[in-house]
């Protein structure tokens, strides 16, 4: 999805409805800021302005998503373009979730350990269980980001 496309489109179809960003704003319950940031291709609009939008310009979302009018004879192609686009971003987002939600439970847990080592004075050998498994943490966090690099440069 290109974003400035999207945004240019967003912004020509509320001239094309003789809206101000304010008025449309208003209209849907945003600020004019935030009608600003769709229209330069800052931010996309969530799903449920999509459908507002939709509605208030009767254009389908997926026009919205495309960025331009789609011929009854692209629709699908289209469609599925979008479909793919979106699933791509959300896995993306979800696995970068992931990883920070599995770093935040080992930092917990780590945390938790040596506080009740401290309280209790008593040190046992698990502790070094921890630190192998964060420096592995590390390393796996650096290969894959240079994997990551190495593919995406191909």
């Amino acid at each position: 999805m290109d974003m400035k496309k999207i945004g240019t489109f967003l912004a020509e179809l509320r001239k094309n409805n003789n809206l101000t960003q304010d008025e449309l704003g208003e209209k849907i319950g945003v600020t004019n800021k935030t009608v600003s940031r769709w229209e330069n291709g800052n931010y996309l609009p969530p799903v449920e302005m999509l459908q507002s939008l939709s509605k208030l310009y009767d254009v389908s979302i997926n026009e919205i998503l495309n960025g331009e009018r789609i011929s009854e004879s692209e629709y699908k192609n289209i469609s599925e373009k979008n479909i793919k686009s979106a699933l791509n971003k959300s896995n993306t987002v979800i696995k970068k979730h992931r990883k920070i939600m599995n770093w935040i439970i080992a930092i917990v847990v780590a945390i938790i350990y040596v506080m009740t080592s401290l309280i209790s004075q008593k040190w046992e050998y698990t502790w070094i269980i921890w630190v192998v498994y964060c420096v592995y943490r590390i390393a796996e966090t650096i290969i894959l980001h240079f994997l990551n690099v190495q593919i995406n440069s191909k």
